[in-house]
């Protein structure tokens, strides 16, 4: 008797064990674990032969382009070991658009593919009909071939063009069911057609890297969304361009970043049901939200940094079917085989970019404030003082280097590596401060403090809402729509 007892005790032990292991497999079912990356940017090896020509253009890049293709053989290492369902590449697979470039990249996603993994991918505004596509000879730098919009579709087709896609007859996008239940809708966000190439023919290269959609693709996504929605499937969008500003006023100071229209497109996609899209193209890890005006219903976009960039990102979603939700994280490349410091020299990389972001701001500042030197000039000295303003676009860019170099360096890194309110914001702006206290000494030395005094009461003011919107993450700041989001790790309802 005491024998049978065991062997039913050990049966109901076996049974409940069955149970909860059936349990743990139909939750697992529920789940899909995504990867997400962004502006590859692969220059194939192929293409290069090394020399002073691809020395040069690496020592100008904030992007570890010499090192592309050894990047993304250690990335795709890390997605076999992820073994996820989908992978999402959103846009700028290529350095430049070249062919060689594309076939390489398809390589990496035929890895994948072998498996059991499926890659899905958008066209960047470098990828098609990109007139700067170039081969690194040695000591020359010499064009190499693009390719053009049927020629992606064709080199991707088992990426996202292929006959399991529904396609946009009007640009290169695609709907399709990777997953059982799960709509990815791949937007096509460029502009690439109206590039021109001299290779082709063309009087002069055009190339243009702003966004938008097309109305009538617009409608297509639409009523892709709303079709997914009614056979009770979710629905996850991506595209290149942002679609939702990441901070005040991103639509007017970094308008080619942005499509066109986002506001009345953003609407349109959450009222079709659109809750969630993954972009990339400004090279930084951020996330933001908008709402609609009864602050009822959302749409998060979620953008994700270059992965030749520092700090070489990668995201993981979790999608929970059941909940109808995304869990996202970020994951770090750290090292590559041929460079176990790749960390380390990426983020010097964005610290060697400070004279470049100084140029753009100064040259900004110059073609708002230039032809007026002579008049400011005068009024200044009219007060019995000198002034040494600066008498051109890079006078004003050596100024701006000598004074806020390293403040400005500390925020680029603060925005590429995301949750910049976990940064000390106080002090870069403090610097920022200060930095502009000793530009105005040095320019008008005689009337430096009353000019300090007018920039603090008069000019920072307007300019602060700004400033915190990008260095404390934060957008339209001060409404009831105001975004302040986890850039790093979030959940996003579907």
């Amino acid at each position: 008797m005491q024998s049978q007892g065991k062997i039913m005790k050990t049966k109901l032990i076996i049974m409940l064990l069955s149970t909860l292991f059936a349990l743990d497999a139909t939750a697992r079912m529920d789940l899909e674990r995504i990867v997400v990356i962004s502006d590859i940017h692969l220059l194939s090896p192929e293409l290069v032969t090394p020399g002073t020509a691809i020395d040069r253009a690496d020592a100008v890049e904030s992007k570890m382009m010499a090192q592309s293709d050894a990047i993304m053989n250690s990335i795709t290492d890390s997605i076999l070991a992820l073994k996820p369902a989908l992978v999402l590449l959103t846009g700028d697979l290529t350095y430049n658009g070249e062919r060689l470039s594309h076939e390489r990249v398809a390589q990496y996603l035929d890895r994948m593919a072998a498996q059991g993994i499926q890659p899905l991918v958008i066209p960047g505004n470098h990828d098609c009909n990109n007139p700067y596509a170039k081969r690194y000879a040695g000591d020359k730098t010499l064009p190499a071939a693009t390719v053009t919009r049927d020629e992606f579709a064709q080199i991707y087709r088992n990426y996202g063009y292929g006959e399991k896609s529904r396609r946009d007859p009007a640009s290169l996008s695609y709907c399709c069911e990777p997953v059982k239940g799960v709509v990815v809708i791949g937007i096509d966000s460029n502009m690439d057609e109206m590039n021109r190439l001299t290779s082709r023919g063309d009087s002069a290269d055009v190339y243009y890297n702003g966004g938008r959609i097309k109305p009538e693709t617009l409608q297509w996504v639409i009523e892709c969304a709303e079709q997914a929605h009614r056979q009770g499937k979710q629905v996850i969008a991506m595209m290149h361009h942002h679609l939702v500003q990441h901070f005040d006023q991103e639509d007017r100071l970094l308008a080619n970043y942005i499509v066109k229209d986002h506001d009345n497109i953003t609407r349109q996609f959450m009222q079709a049901g659109i809750h969630a899209v993954f972009t990339g193209h400004l090279h930084v890890t951020d996330a933001v939200a908008q709402y609609n005006d009864e602050h009822t219903d959302s749409l998060v976009e979620v953008a994700t940094g270059s992965a030749i960039c520092y700090p070489f990102v990668l995201r993981t979603a979790t999608l929970d079917r059941k909940r109808h939700t995304l869990d996202i994280d970020t994951r770090w490349l750290t090292a590559t085989n041929d460079c176990p410091d790749l960390r380390e020299q990426g983020r010097q990389r964005i610290i060697n970019s400070t004279p470049g972001m100084a140029a753009m701001l100064s040259g900004k500042a110059w073609d708002k404030l230039g032809g007026r030197m002579n008049q400011l000039k005068a009024m200044l000295q009219m007060g019995g003082g000198k002034a040494n303003l600066p008498e051109n676009a890079q006078q004003a860019t050596q100024l701006v280097l000598r004074h806020l170099s390293e403040v400005l360096s500390r925020a680029m890194l603060a925005v590429v590596e995301g949750n910049e309110q976990e940064q000390d914001v106080e002090s870069i702006i403090e610097e920022g401060k200060q930095g502009i206290r000793a530009m105005i000494a040095e320019v008008v030395p005689d009337q430096a403090d009353n000019l300090w005094e007018f920039f603090l009461n008069e000019v920072y003011p307007k300019l602060d809402p700004l400033v915190r919107s990008i260095l404390e993450d934060r957008n339209v700041v001060g409404t009831p729509g105001e975004s302040h989001i986890n850039d790093l790790r979030l959940k996003v309802s579907l």
